[in-house]
């Protein structure tokens, strides 16, 4: 496999603090590759240097001749004045001006020229109609159009200068889909996406021709997507080959090897174990052999964990007979309507994930809880006892003016639980060094701020948690103590988010916000609401359509459940995924001992990587179609 992008030593400074040090890594023509690592660990300065947009202090970075690159930045920068189809049409040139000189081929060739001149034009005719064709430009129109309704775009005369922060992201990431670079950079693709349209980009990008480079929080995408991760840590990048799950588990064996089995090693495991055990697919795929390979890494954990960024929270605060009772509540902004008769009373221990479309009112309806929306129907009614702390997705509750320090009171000492401690411990508590302490909010990256606002509704001591986007720009380590916290905390939670591995962990309930306006709860996480939602659209597509019963044929009694054939077929579709999962694990072990391999084998190990992880993906669909068919019916 060739190369795309070859770096060599690659250094990186800020203010003498090294943020890249002789960072070497190669990216393959058509290679998925996932970085992680802490917030301010160095990914992102990493992806603006191979973008050219920032400078680097020292190393080599080699192209494959004729790359062409696209890079999605976490706030991308757009020509206000545009308007969203102008925009994309700048990422089109290209193919825009293909056709033009096809159609000015035909201008010519209408004109009759000489034989010499015909020859030549034909020639060039087909090689410009044989590039159109690659890349797509017969059908551009229904490209574009697919793509906005893919990405939820609803205008394309909308000026980029009005859209929200979100709405941009996706226009530009529109943009990219729309160029199809050989090497795509993108920098938490999945942020403002919902989760319909998050698995939509999973999909386009398992597909996509070219290589990327991605950066995400959001888990189910990086086991989904990627083929290999690097994690930079300290300044120096760590492959390991597979997907997320293969890399928390390689992850682990390498912290028990260099004695740094504690601490953070306890939640990676809890969080992989969590993830193969969980739901009928799991269990069919996951080998038992690899559980049981958890239990002996785990023998292995000793001592007490050791410090690091800790979240806990805690209330004194005792939750009533009633904590929140939502009566028909309705609500719309003039003539739009965003959801209708909602009704819900939520018990304790509830942790409830909202989830729906872009601007189904899923944030409205926080802010109806809170009293600053007033509703169009309905009551809300809000026991005596509950005590309301809140996560805006916009971090408003943080003054940007203020200094880190201040973002808690004035006060020197701080009481979290039973504890009490100076305001400078406490904040270092949630890795906000003496100097970051000094620092404006407005200086703050997006993980940083959250982490703030985590720090300062641990101190709130309430028992009703209201969680806006609380995933966003959080870095994977502190999600796995998001996860736990959460499911420690003895109160309620009502979080909307689009993270499904999130709110697989921590979800008791899921209210899912249509875009009719209709809302519908069901108790269970995520895959259980996957579950239903397949149900409900089986059930749906088989409804008979409604005829007159005069002239209607009488129904024929239609046999449920499997075929015969089908039942035969989904019993040997799981031997078939117990056989690849046993083969897609010896090329791991190739794969992770190298040694004395030649480059050539090492290529060829790579290429039936990425066919078996094909064929994987391929098979559990198919058994996934076939066991809802047999549950549903």
């Amino acid at each position: 496999m060739t190369n795309v992008l070859d770096v060599q030593n690659l250094d990186k400074k800020y203010a003498y603090k090294p943020v890249l040090d002789h960072a070497t890594f190669t990216i393959g023509e058509q290679e998925k590759v996932g970085f992680v690592g802490q917030n301010g660990s160095g990914k992102s300065t990493l992806f603006r240097i191979v973008a050219a947009l920032e400078s680097k202090d020292s190393g080599i970075l080699s192209f494959k001749k004729e790359t062409s690159l696209g890079y999605l930045a976490q706030d991308p920068v757009l020509n206000a004045d545009h308007t969203i189809e102008q925009e994309l049409e700048s990422a089109l040139h290209a193919i825009l001006k293909a056709v033009h000189r096809f159609e000015e081929i035909n201008l010519l060739l209408a004109k009759s020229p000489r034989k010499a001149d015909l020859d030549w034009l034909i020639r060039e005719q087909e090689e410009v109609s044989h590039w159109i064709s690659q890349h797509g430009g017969w059908n551009l129109g229904h490209r574009v159009d697919e793509i906005l309704r893919h990405l939820n775009i609803p205008d394309k005369k909308e000026r980029i200068g009005n859209l929200s922060g979100g709405l941009k992201k996706r226009v530009a990431l529109a943009r990219l889909v729309l160029e199809e670079p050989s090497l795509l950079l993108l920098d938490e693709p999945t942020n403002h996406l919902d989760a319909d349209t998050t698995q939509w980009l999973e999909s386009y990008l398992i597909r996509y021709p070219g290589a990327v480079m991605l950066i995400t929080h959001d888990r189910y995408f990086l086991d989904r997507v990627v083929t290999r991760i690097i994690e930079v840590e300290n300044g120096s990048l760590t492959p390991y080959p597979g997907s997320y799950s293969i890399y928390v588990e390689k992850k682990a064996e390498r912290l028990i090897h260099e004695g740094r089995a504690q601490g953070r090693l306890v939640t990676l495991l809890r969080t992989e174990t969590a993830w193969i055990m969980r739901g009928a697919r799991a269990r069919t795929t996951k080998s038992k052999s690899r559980i049981e390979r958890y239990g002996e890494l785990q023998k292995q954990i000793k001592g007490p964990q050791s410090g690091g960024l800790q979240l806990d929270f805690q209330s004194n605060a005792r939750l009533g007979d009633i904590i929140l009772e939502l009566q028909y509540l309705t609500k719309s902004f003039g003539s739009k309507l965003l959801f209708k008769d909602l009704l819900i009373s939520i018990k304790k221990g509830d942790r409830i994930g909202i989830i729906g479309p872009n601007g189904s009112g899923k944030s409205t309806l926080l802010k109806l809880i809170l009293k600053e929306e007033l509703p169009s129907g309905g009551n809300i009614l809000l026991g005596k006892n509950t005590r309301i702390s809140y996560f805006d997705q916009h971090r408003e509750s943080l003054d940007p003016d203020a200094r880190v320090e201040l973002a808690l009171g004035e006060g020197a000492w701080i009481k979290s639980g039973e504890v009490t401690q100076t305001r400078t411990a406490y904040l270092e508590s949630f890795l906000f060094s003496f100097s970051d302490q000094k620092k404006l909010i407005r200086t703050l990256s997006g993980g940083e701020k959250a982490r703030l606002i985590l720090a300062k509704l641990m101190l709130e001591n309430s028992n009703f948690l209201l969680l806006d986007e609380p995933t966003n720009d959080l870095d994977i380590p502190t999600l796995q103590l998001l996860d736990e916290a959460l499911n420690s905390f003895k109160g309620c939670v009502l979080m909307v988010t689009h993270d499904r591995y999130f709110l697989d962990k921590v979800a008791t309930g899921i209210l899912s916000f249509e875009s009719d306006g209709s809302v519908h709860y069901i108790e269970g996480n995520y895959e259980i609401y996957l579950n239903w939602k397949t149900r409900k659209e089986v059930i749906r597509k088989k409804e008979p359509k409604k005829e007159d019963p005069r002239t209607s044929p009488a129904p024929l009694k239609k046999k449920k459940g499997l075929t015969f054939n089908e039942q035969q077929e989904l019993n040997a579709i799981e031997k078939e995924i117990e056989k690849i999962e046993s083969r897609k694990k010896e090329i791991i072990r190739r794969m992770t001992q190298p040694a004395g391999s030649k480059h050539a084998e090492l290529n060829e190990i790579g290429e039936e990587f990425r066919k078996i992880e094909k064929l994987l993906s391929e098979c559990v669909l198919r058994w996934e179609h076939l066991e809802t068919k047999r549950t549903v019916e």
